[in-house]
């Protein structure tokens, strides 16, 4: 046998073993990696649909001003999650950082129809909170879903500008709450999640869809939706 004949067939030899090992690499493998791969922290980024709620007429008035407006709210979220119950999934605390602003026309001071002045409002919402995060379907079943249960407090802070003149500034604070549902997407290229583990550290990638509300006052709302994506580390 000439030397090109062995050197064609060592190479078919490595092309056919390694085939089956690439072939056999599997979500469940990458999920086998991150068994031991510490997770401690999860930072989210989102954007939904945020009306604000609030008493002593403000609702009407809301309406008059912004019309049916739901933002869009736009959040960033860092959890640290420095604790794992076993088979039930990690508990942390979170801060979380919500931006939305609501343009329309600014009432007469008579309140009959609208004068020719742009009116802003905006709500800026600073959540902490207690997270429970349910990955025992991910970790032990294979299953690429995650719950998360959010509860804490939640403070919003509040403006109103008309034109360049700055009517209203306050603070309120309230209870929060959320329920997020994410879909782990490590199945679709499990090599390439564990390169991100690897390199990145980063365990995780989903998307994710969340309700979530607060009883604060002016600026706080009792139901609002976000949607984004996630990464645990």
């Amino acid at each position: 046998m000439t030397p090109t004949k062995a050197a064609a067939l060592l190479v078919l030899a490595m092309a056919a073993t390694a085939a089956p090992a690439e072939a056999q690499y599997t979500y469940s493998d990458a999920y086998d990696r991150n068994a031991s791969s510490p997770e401690t922290f999860a930072f989210e980024i989102r954007v939904g649909g945020y009306r604000p709620d609030g008493t002593n007429g403000f609702d009407e008035a809301f309406q008059r001003n912004f019309g049916d407006e739901i933002g869009p709210m736009v959040g960033l979220e860092l959890d640290v999650l420095p604790f794992r119950i076993p088979y039930v999934g990690m508990v942390g605390l979170g801060l979380r950082f919500d931006w939305a602003k609501y343009t329309g026309k600014a009432r007469s001071t008579t309140g009959m129809g609208n004068v020719d002045q742009s009116q802003e409002f905006r709500v800026f919402g600073l959540p902490l909170l207690a997270v429970l995060r349910v990955d025992v379907l991910a970790r032990e079943l294979n299953i690429p879903v995650v719950f998360t249960g959010k509860l804490g407090l939640h403070t919003v802070f509040t403006l109103i500008d008309n034109g360049s003149r700055r009517e209203h500034s306050g603070v309120s604070n309230g209870l929060s709450w959320g329920a997020q549902v994410a879909l782990e997407l490590d199945f679709i290229n499990p090599r390439r999640a564990a390169n991100l583990d690897n390199e990145w550290g980063i365990n995780h990638t989903a998307l994710l869809f969340e309700l979530f509300g607060n009883t604060a006052g002016i600026g706080g709302a009792n139901i609002a939706w976000t949607a984004g994506l996630g990464m645990t580390f």
